[in-house]
């Protein structure tokens, strides 16, 4: 394994990052749902709350990306992660819907920060060593979000969202400090083009067909997690009588299982199998694990609920560490070098669409039946195995 000294300082970072999202993700669900006034359905507020961030996100990656590709991936790393940092501080200070709305679009502004991070990692690597490179990154992901969640759910029963704010926000602005002074400047490969950019820039996808259908998978996928993340705190509360603690360490569990997969297993795999099969055993961990997740009600008391939950996470862990750096690394492939910052902001966009669509529909399936959000994302995750052996990998095609 060849591990560059370049890579510590945004590894380090995106880690403090993630760790303070993570100390968010524990709390945010069963706080909002706290927020919702009485007589409202809280599937739908919730849902689209944490929709807004994405609908952010969505919009502004795509701009972040190109931008790192003409001004340089430093810039675009510090300040998005500036804003991502701001986001956390501000849900500190949340009392009420409106605040905990505006700290979710902050969030969404300052999301791109780990898509450029990718684009900065694929500028330094070559083609062989970019899947284990941005196995790295996935794995610095994963290490926060062991950390963040348990600590988010401990610090939510010490002093709630006022304290997780403070340290989450702290965390992820030392990450943004850190970058500012020991990335180093690189300068651009591409030379600023003319006109300006659509609203929705998907100019990439139109230019380079072949992605399309990637895109597409990763769309899919991104709507499962999202609809794991967007009721699972609601899901165990209201069937398990489980709060933030619980989620934590079940998240943090299923984040450790990403470590293990995407920093010592993801490159193993994929020298030894075809893409399309990497691709197909990753969704259907997926989906099995997300439709195990309400079947633990119906095998109480005889088996222990967190147990199945645990067993549910790690299939759903294993599928998506699997997944999501194939997708990248097939993409990165496929795309010129002076478009990888494009690139990247386009899939994290492609995650905003699955997380927007994802806690609306999950929320209001929800209130409607608990296990129903869970069955439907499985089925989805099926479908996304289904499209793998249509999609072309080769750049001559």
């Amino acid at each position: 394994m060849i591990f560059r000294k370049d890579e510590a300082p945004v590894l380090v970072a995106v880690f403090l990052d993630l760790l303070g999202f993570g100390m968010v993700i524990a709390d945010i669900q069963l706080r909002a749902e706290s927020m919702v006034p009485k007589g409202w359905h809280p599937g739908w507020i919730v849902g689209l709350l944490l929709a807004s961030t994405f609908v952010t996100q969505f919009i502004a990656s795509p701009r972040w990306g190109r931008m790192s590709d003409t001004k340089g991936r430093k810039l675009v790393i510090v300040l998005c992660t500036i804003l991502s940092a701001s986001a956390m501080l501000v849900y500190g200070l949340a009392g009420g819907l409106l605040v905990l709305l505006f700290s979710r679009i902050l969030s969404g502004l300052g999301a791109a920060n780990v898509a450029v991070v990718q684009a900065f990692i694929s500028d330094r690597t070559d083609t062989e060593q970019r899947a284990a490179a941005l196995g790295r990154v996935g794995a610095a992901i994963s290490a926060g979000l062991v950390c963040g969640p348990p600590l988010g759910g401990f610090l939510a029963a010490a002093g709630g969202n006022h304290l997780i704010g403070a340290v989450a926000g702290g965390a992820s602005m030392l990450g943004a400090i850190w970058m500012a002074i020991a990335l180093p400047n690189v300068a651009p490969k591409e030379v600023k083009q003319p006109g300006k950019a659509p609203v929705i820039d998907l100019r990439l996808l139109s230019d380079l067909p072949v992605l399309r259908p990637l895109v597409l998978i990763a769309v899919v996928a991104w709507f499962s997690l999202a609809t794991l993340e967007g009721t699972f705190a609601r899901l165990i509360y209201h069937l398990y009588q489980y709060d933030q603690r619980q989620f934590g360490v079940i998240f943090g569990y299923e984040s450790l299982l990403g470590i293990v997969v995407q920093a010592t297993l993801i490159g193993w795999i994929v020298k030894r199998m075809k893409d399309a099969n990497v691709l197909r055993l990753g969704y259907l961990g997926q989906g099995m694990g997300l439709a195990l997740n309400p079947f633990a009600a119906f095998l109480m008391p005889s088996v222990a609920p967190f147990m199945v939950l645990i067993l549910a996470s790690t299939l759903y862990g294993i599928g998506s560490s699997i997944a999501n750096p194939t997708v990248n690394s097939l993409c990165s492939r496929l795309t010129p070098d002076s478009r990888q910052g494009e690139l990247f902001g386009l899939l994290q966009g492609t995650r905003s669409v699955g997380f927007v669509i994802g806690p609306i529909i999950g929320g209001a399936l929800f209130d409607w039946q608990p296990a129903a959000p869970y069955l439907i994302a499985g089925l989805v995750c099926l479908g996304a195995a289904a499209l793998v052996p249509s999609v072309s990998v080769d750049p001559t095609q």
